[in-house]
């Protein structure tokens, strides 16, 4: 077990972990974070793989309370993908079990996904507040692969921009679980292991706030806070409008229009299905005009809208 080598880690220390020792509920509430982070990132950057389950596997270790993910956790879920892919899905999660999915293998995938849970907390500690997600005064370093974002002290932190890619679109929630068992005696720690080195980002509760909610923080004016930034969703309702000017249609949604946004492309292709019952596919965005994740409203940017009804007079939009 001491020879095992791992890929990353999240680990509690302090006072309140003597001796590895954390409340049940706390430990299941890290791990099961830890487990959503990953996920998320995963389906992050292969869509397909969200509607896949395969088990992800954690080794707790006593001393302070770690949870490692071991470089066998890659093969782990590569021999379930294989299962589940053959019976239920498509080409493209069986490439993903045969390493062959878009010329690099699922270890790299696991690899990337840690590495975003850990640049996610460096940046929200650097920031110090997960809501901002444009800025101003970058730089850029290494050809354009590294992007120095400032932070209000005029310090720059170098962002991978592949990492910075996936921030962009994430949940500003995503590490909320796990940084809620940080208390004045417990710090987080969050790191990953390239090339046999650590790197790691130290969590205290002097940071705590910009990762969790506060206990007193009304959310009763947001509209639908189930949807939240950076989330695939799949939503029924109605389109109800269209507004070629700002290339947008609406979308009756449990009573509520939500303004969406085509991904790519024009509107004109959807007109037909204007005031039908439809199925939207796409990403919810909370981005005000500010550039802050602190939108009441959300809005959604769809990859496409297909109709569940036929409009009765075929003539109407021609």
């Amino acid at each position: 077990m001491d020879d095992e080598k791992y890929l990353g880690y999240i680990k509690y220390d302090g006072e309140l972990v003597e001796n590895g020792l954390m409340d049940g509920r706390k430990q299941a509430q890290a791990l099961i974070g830890l487990d959503e982070a990953l996920r998320y990132f995963i389906s992050k950057q292969v869509p397909e793989l969200r509607k896949l389950d395969f088990e992800i596997p954690v080794r707790v270790k006593k001393g302070s309370w770690e949870a490692l993910i071991p470089d066998t956790a890659a093969a782990w879920a590569q021999a379930g993908l294989g299962v589940v892919a053959t019976a239920y899905f498509t080409k493209a999660a069986q490439k993903m079990a045969e390493k062959d999915f878009a010329d690099f293998g699922i270890t790299d995938i696991f690899k990337k996904s840690i590495e975003a849970i850990k640049w996610f907390a460096k940046i929200g500690k650097h920031i110090g507040d997960l809501s901002i997600r444009q800025f101003e005064n970058t730089k850029f370093s290494n050809d354009n692969e590294l992007i120095g974002l400032r932070n209000e002290k005029g310090e720059y932190l170098y962002v991978p921009r592949y990492i910075f890619d996936m921030y962009i679109g994430s949940n500003p929630k995503l590490l909320e679980k796990i940084a809620q068992n940080i208390d004045s005696e417990r710090g987080l720690t969050i790191g990953s292991f390239e090339g046999g080195e650590k790197d790691e980002v130290i969590i205290g509760h002097d940071h705590k706030a910009i990762f969790c909610k506060e206990e007193n923080e009304d959310e009763d004016d947001v509209l639908f806070p189930e949807l939240v930034h950076g989330d695939i969703v799949v939503l029924e309702g109605e389109s109800t409008r269209e507004n070629k000017t700002s290339n947008s249609m609406g979308f009756k949604y449990q009573d509520h229009i939500l303004t969406t946004y085509p991904e790519n492309g024009s509107i004109i292709p959807y007109k037909a299905i204007l005031f039908l019952k439809c199925r939207l596919y796409g990403t919810v965005s909370r981005l005000d005009e500010k550039g802050r994740i602190a939108a009441k409203r959300p809005k959604l940017f769809f990859s496409h809208i297909e109709p569940l009804e036929t409009e009765e007079n075929d003539d109407l939009f021609q």
